[in-house]
């Protein structure tokens, strides 16, 4: 029983752990997603604009390579250069589920600075023998693309995940989940995915997660310094009592504003001048997520809440 289960396993993970080894993107974007999702040309912002600093917070879902076992889901390389045409567009990028083609990204994008952190140890991924059979799975999929240089990066993986599939909770210890944390010279960022799924160890995980970065946050980051965050955090707090409690903890811990939240992803700050929280609606076009863009000021005090 125990064999054949490391058997499937193994198939599995020979068909979907793998990155993307070409050196950079050659295909050109074939979708016309600007059209699908309503967006004019002038609601994406110009690369030589000077009025703030564009940030673009999106789960792209590039998490499976075409010709893979569940490859239906998987994006085409020509929709993975819509997706990095768009990003070029902005001054900073948090990037979750870029799973696959992080380098190549990048690469195509063209930003100063990108970082795609990899985990040697700690998170779910790395257990045996996942971590020998699954490329990306020491991978927590944050993608942090900008155009200037940081003063310094840290990455912690998350010590909690949810289990295996249930009918309510996910196979979130497939993947090493954790968080990125950049100092940027007038202010921090901060990108993370936490835990999916609808049910109590579901729930339980991303608790634990929250406190974890809390942590994080209180031993690197002063507390009278400006901070973003943009994440992908799974919770549903208009559903869920539970994860409305898991927010409103964080948010007080940290003495940060929820600056915009759809769905289960969002955008928060502390003492940042922000303007023009809003969603570009690209769910069902290039990803299964909306995508989140704001504009920060270079020499933030303030938060303006939304």
């Amino acid at each position: 029983m125990i064999v054949a289960a490391l058997m499937v396993l193994t198939l599995l993970m020979a068909c979907v752990g793998k990155f993307e080894t070409k050196p950079a993107l050659t295909a050109t974007c074939g979708t016309d997603w600007q059209r699908q999702a309503g967006i004019q040309e002038r609601d994406i912002p110009d690369a030589t604009e000077n009025k703030g600093l564009h940030v673009l917070v999106w789960n792209i879902h590039d998490r499976l390579l075409p010709g893979s076992l569940f490859s239906s889901d998987a994006h085409t390389e020509g929709e993975v250069a819509c997706i990095g045409d768009l990003a070029s567009r902005y001054d900073l990028v948090l990037f979750q589920e870029a799973f696959v083609r992080p380098a190549q990204l990048a690469r195509y994008t063209g930003h100063t600075w990108a970082d795609h952190p990899l985990f040697s140890e700690g998170g779910g991924g790395d257990w045996w023998p996942l971590r020998m059979m699954c490329d990306i799975c020491l991978s927590p999929g944050l993608l942090m693309l900008a155009r200037e240089a940081p003063e310094s990066v840290y990455a912690e993986p998350y010590e909690t995940f949810a289990g295996w599939n249930t009918a309510l909770n996910k196979a979130d210890d497939f993947f090493s989940k954790g968080f990125q944390l950049v100092q940027f010279p007038t202010f921090w960022a901060l990108n993370s995915h936490m835990d999916a799924g609808r049910g109590q160890d579901s729930i339980d995980a991303r608790a634990r997660q929250f406190r974890q970065m809390t942590t994080a946050l209180k031993r690197l980051v002063p507390p009278d310094a400006s901070l973003l965050i943009g994440m992908d955090s799974n919770l549903r707090p208009d559903l869920e009592g539970q994860d409305e409690a898991i927010l409103e903890e964080f948010l007080v811990q940290n003495g940060l504003t929820l600056i915009y939240q759809k769905g289960p992803d969002l955008i928060a700050a502390r003492r940042l001048q922000t303007d023009h929280p809003d969603v570009l609606p690209l769910k069902g076009i290039l990803s299964d997520h909306n995508a989140l863009r704001i504009i920060i000021q270079p020499n933030p005090i303030l938060v303006s809440p939304h």
